[in-house]
């Protein structure tokens, strides 16, 4: 990247921070018309536009960036994560499962698939993954989401009539 791309990246990045998105999304636009395949352009524009309310477009920035760089953690990062908060569960899964699949996989993205198994119903197999998640880094925090899920599980197998 040109050092005017990476100053003005930075600096889109600076005004999202202080939540001028527009002025952002402004600046991470004119790099794009230097650079199209500015992939921490086109990234960093989609967190811009998911802070303003438009989801769908911050996820058509994110597949910019991955077809710029297919390696570009992030934009798969930020891609799940707004996959997920808008109800995309199956295509979150999809993106999840393309970061466990890198070389050293991040706990973090395996708790988030856990996370998106949840929203899709997929309780069982969420817990599945709390535990191994808790076997190899144990937390108060992960041991509270394991109970919250076995105790959601017993109640739908109580009200089903299975116990």
């Amino acid at each position: 990247m040109k050092s005017k791309e990476k100053i003005l990246v930075h600096k889109g990045i600076d005004n999202v921070k202080r939540n001028r998105l527009e002025d952002a999304v402004e600046l991470f636009d004119r790099v794009l018309e230097m650079n199209p395949e500015n992939a921490d352009a086109w990234n960093n524009k989609g967190v811009a536009l998911y802070k303003m309310g438009k989801p769908e477009e911050a996820v058509e920035c994110y597949d910019r960036a991955l077809k710029s760089d297919s390696e570009n953690l992030e934009s798969l990062r930020n891609k799940g994560f707004v996959l997920r908060t808008v109800g995309r569960f199956e295509e979150a899964l999809e993106t999840y499962d393309r970061l466990i699949a890198t070389p050293e996989p991040d706990l973090v993205d395996i708790k988030n698939r856990a996370v998106t198994l949840v929203g899709a119903g997929h309780l069982e197999e969420a817990l599945e993954i709390l535990v191994e998640i808790a076997r190899v880094k144990p937390s108060i925090q992960i041991e509270q989401e394991i109970e919250i899920l076995r105790k959601t599980l017993l109640d739908a197998a109580i009200k089903r009539g299975e116990i």
